[in-house]
């Protein structure tokens, strides 16, 4: 998917539900445990969203957003999904500066040695460069960087925490903003 197109998603999303900037304090930490955690029960776009939901007091829940995916300009379903949720909480909190945060973030998924979240009580996994925005290229870029086959525990545990991590630089570019504390 082209940038142009994540955007005229986020906009389309901006139409439809109000922007609230108004988040509740959080610790990075806090959202990165949480995601990594709901990983497990939904996947990654649920993770996201939920955790920010319950620690920030992001005022949209899971279901609402995923009920609004099904009409937006551009699928999305192939984009990793800790991402989507990131844009998500991203377009729905920032009302200046949206476009730049995303680039960061897309930045940051592609071109970061990930993951970089230890997961706790689980073993670590090693990390690679996703290259890609794109879930199942970013999955084998890491599985040929590393030699782990893409159905083992190592990559389910590769895809949790890198919901952790997705989860933490978004609440990083919230607090760069000084949209909370």
């Amino acid at each position: 998917m082209e940038f142009k197109g994540i955007l005229e998603n986020l906009y389309f999303i901006r139409e439809r539900l109000e922007v609230r900037p108004e988040l509740a304090p959080f610790s990075l930490e806090e959202v990165e445990k949480l995601a990594f955690s709901y990983y497990w029960d939904y996947g990654c776009e649920y993770a996201v969203i939920t955790s920010f939901k319950e620690i920030a007091l992001f005022p949209y829940d899971y279901q609402r957003l995923k009920a609004l995916s099904s009409q937006l300009p551009n699928r999305w379903n192939r984009v990793c999904g800790a991402l989507t949720g990131a844009f998500f909480v991203l377009a729905l909190t920032l009302p200046e500066g949206l476009e730049e945060a995303v680039r960061e973030l897309v930045e940051f998924h592609n071109q970061t040695s990930l993951p970089a979240f230890k997961p706790p009580q689980l073993p670590s996994v090693p990390s690679a460069k996703a290259g890609s925005i794109l879930c199942r290229d970013s999955i084998l870029n890491w599985c040929a960087s590393t030699g782990i086959h893409p159905r083992s525990r190592e990559r389910s545990i590769r895809c949790a925490a890198i919901t952790a991590d997705v989860a933490r630089k978004c609440g990083e570019l919230l607090k760069d903003r000084a949209l909370v504390s």
